[in-house]
């Protein structure tokens, strides 16, 4: 093999090498945001949850206190209209 022919092949390894690393890192960021957005969705959930404590609870669960609430914010004839 000559000299030139050494030298071609050297270099297409360095680039090989140099492609593999940056896949690696593409695909380390991907994984990152990945996680990210996964960890965003469930603080979402999570929010929703907390906005509306009364959505699970039946009817007769509910205390005064958090019917006054219900009815002082639901839409029709009243005070607030």
């Amino acid at each position: 093999m000559s000299n030139e022919q050494k030298s071609q092949e050297q270099q297409g390894q360095e680039a090989g090498a140099g492609q593999a690393e940056k896949h690696q890192q593409l695909s380390q960021q991907l994984s990152e945001q990945l996680s990210q957005q996964e960890g965003r969705q469930q603080n979402q959930q999570q929010a929703g949850q907390d906005v509306d404590g009364l959505a699970n609870k039946k009817p007769e669960e509910l205390t005064p206190e958090e019917l006054r609430l219900m009815a002082d914010t639901m839409p029709g004839e009243g005070p607030g209209d």
